[in-house]
């Protein structure tokens, strides 16, 4: 390399390391409005995670009226996502979910020696809503999150565990398990010995206490298109809601409500 591309490399480090970094591009106009023409900035868009790189702008006449100092920016897509972000680690997702809510969901997880790296398995709308359809990309799996989005409510829900789902034809203890309502916050564990899922081929995702006391499931049939919550068992508790729906499907509890979507995804 000959001492000008050397220069010029240089140069473009130099630019690179003194850019601020704001975090969400959502709040780049604020941004720019509070920056001098010039100020060199990146961002994350928090939907995709990709990086962008910016630049404060004066806006002139007639966007800007003469009176007024207007100021926007410009950006350009740098390649490549925000590694740093760990909600970043479910973009793909068809749920919507957000960044924040990526991170919360993976710091549940207490299995220990995993990186926390999720990987799509399943996801219904895609795949197929036959129960073979769900094991042919499950089982042979361990250690994944189920996602369930509820038609009526959009609520959504969620459950982690260790257990492949193509090797017990029974009722499976499971201490790492838990469930969890991704839009209220909350999380249910039970008692550590009685996590249990019932795991059969011609069954879905289904997770239950004691022997077998369902507390989130999809509906035990050839299409797993429907499924329901219970709230407020002791044993497992999720509370209700103040209008005594339950807190992981925002409907009634003794009842099968339609699913939007239903995604597997492993961590590694």
């Amino acid at each position: 390399m000959n001492k000008t591309l050397l220069a010029v490399a240089a140069l473009i480090t130099t630019v690179a390391s003194t850019s601020i970094h704001i975090g969400n591009c959502n709040e780049s106009l604020s941004f720019a409005e509070e920056h001098t023409p010039g100020t060199k900035f990146t961002c994350t868009n928090y939907q995709t995670c990709k990086l962008w790189d910016c630049k404060v702008i004066e806006v002139m006449f007639p966007i800007c009226n003469k009176e007024e100092d207007c100021k926007s920016f410009n950006c350009q897509y740098r390649g490549g996502k925000d590694n740093t972000l760990g909600g970043c680690q479910f973009i793909g997702s068809m749920i919507n979910i957000t960044v924040d809510e990526s991170k919360w969901l993976l710091e549940q997880i207490k299995v220990p020696n995993l990186k926390l790296k999720p990987v799509l398995l399943f996801r219904a709308t895609r795949d197929g809503w036959l129960v073979t359809d769900y094991h042919s990309k499950v089982d042979g799996h361990t250690n994944f999150y189920i996602f369930i989005k509820f038609k009526e409510s959009q609520r959504r829900s969620a459950g982690f565990t260790q257990i492949d789902q193509g090797i017990i034809n029974n009722l499976a203890n499971d201490n790492q398990s838990f469930i969890l309502s991704i839009d209220k916050r909350i999380v249910a564990t039970g008692n550590q010995n009685n996590r249990n899922l019932n795991v059969y081929p011609d069954y879905g995702p289904m997770f239950t206490y004691g022997q077998g006391f369902i507390v989130l499931s999809v509906q035990n049939d050839d299409y797993i298109d429907y499924g329901f919550a219970i709230c407020g068992r002791s044993e497992y508790y999720m509370p209700l809601e103040d209008n005594q729906l339950c807190s992981l499907t925002g409907l009634q509890k003794n009842r099968d409500h339609e699913i939007d979507e239903l995604e597997v995804w492993h961590i590694l």
